[in-house]
């Protein structure tokens, strides 16, 4: 029963998100970046549905991940052993590591909240006694259910993930470490699992998707996209408790 309410909560908010950002929708928003066509709506909603906010079929594989990268953002010297010491480190890839394993490791930050963020929505449900199958409004009482507080800071660890993949220099070497990271793994078998292989191509997966989506635009669009992001989440999150009350 559990499985079942968490699928059927990640489907509503999935439903959500496309709600928010389906063009037809927003494309008479004032706040809207200039360039915003409906091609880039549509990468922007597959970006958050395909890396950030997955179907229920993916959850599995992606929860094991998202266990196991707790530990490198709690750990970073975890993934800084991998690759020797920092100094060995900076001589390799220059004077950007120290930032860029940061960056890095913000972007785990942001899937490790993600991860949270589901279960605060069952803990909701549950305190509510919904049982599948739940609908849109017992969905929507989940969600404003989960302090404000708590709701703003998902959504300033997703401005920050978005933030830092405007810079396309930055990210390539964030990539480039990473990748350098999971080949070390693979190579010291007896210490690195598959689920320790996992959560690192998970952060590769979303940085290269990251980089997809952002590469192609111009400095201000790119800051106009994080604006535009962040700005509609916390609208959302306004007229939710406002509903509430």
């Amino acid at each position: 029963m559990d499985k079942t309410l968490k699928n059927e909560l990640i489907i509503l908010y999935r439903n959500s998100i496309h709600k928010r950002y389906d063009f037809e929708k927003v494309k008479k928003n004032p706040r809207l970046p200039k360039k915003f066509n409906k091609k880039m709506s549509n990468d922007l909603l597959n970006f958050f549905l395909e890396n950030l906010y997955t179907e229920p079929e993916k959850r599995e594989h992606l929860d094991a991940a998202f266990a196991r990268l707790e530990s490198y953002t709690s750990n970073p010297s975890k993934i800084w052993g991998l690759l020797g010491n920092l100094t060995s480190a900076i001589f390799r890839f220059g004077f950007h590591f120290p930032k860029a394993i940061k960056a890095g490791i913000k972007t785990l930050e942001t899937h490790t909240a993600a991860s949270r963020f589901e279960s605060e929505l069952m803990k909701a449900a549950k305190m509510k006694k919904f049982k599948s199958p739940i609908t849109e409004e017992q969905f929507m009482q989940c969600l404003a259910a989960i302090p404000t507080e708590q709701l703003e800071s998902f959504v300033a660890d997703l401005g920050a993930l978005f933030l830092m993949i405007t810079d396309t220099v930055l990210l390539e070497k964030i990539i480039s470490i990473l990748y350098d990271v999971h080949a070390e793994m693979k190579e010291q078998k007896k210490t690195y699992d598959k689920h320790d292989l996992a959560a690192i191509q998970l952060g590769i997966d979303v940085l290269t998707a990251g980089n997809s989506l952002m590469s192609s635009y111009d400095a201000t669009t790119k800051k106009e996209i994080v604006e535009f992001v962040t700005y509609s989440e916390l609208k959302f999150i306004s007229e939710l408790k406002q509903q509430a009350v």
